[in-house]
């Protein structure tokens, strides 16, 4: 399985979702549409996927403008 890693289109949170579904909501309650996302990243598993949206994420909880 290949999972996607991507922000949300409503408050730029990093995310990961399998590449096969249409849709992932984010904690902040915005449904992203996969097919209109702008893919960062893929890994083989969960495990790396996590790995690499800590790494994305950083340390703040302060998220960035999708503008800038």
């Amino acid at each position: 399985m290949t999972y996607l890693i991507f922000r949300c289109k409503n408050c730029g949170r990093h995310l990961y979702a399998l590449e096969n579904v249409k849709r992932r909501k984010c904690v902040c309650g915005f449904s992203n549409d996969l097919k209109k996302v702008k893919v960062l990243a893929k890994a083989v598993d969960e495990r790396a996927a996590s790995e690499i949206v800590r790494k994305l994420q950083g340390s703040g909880t302060l998220f960035r403008s999708l503008d800038g």
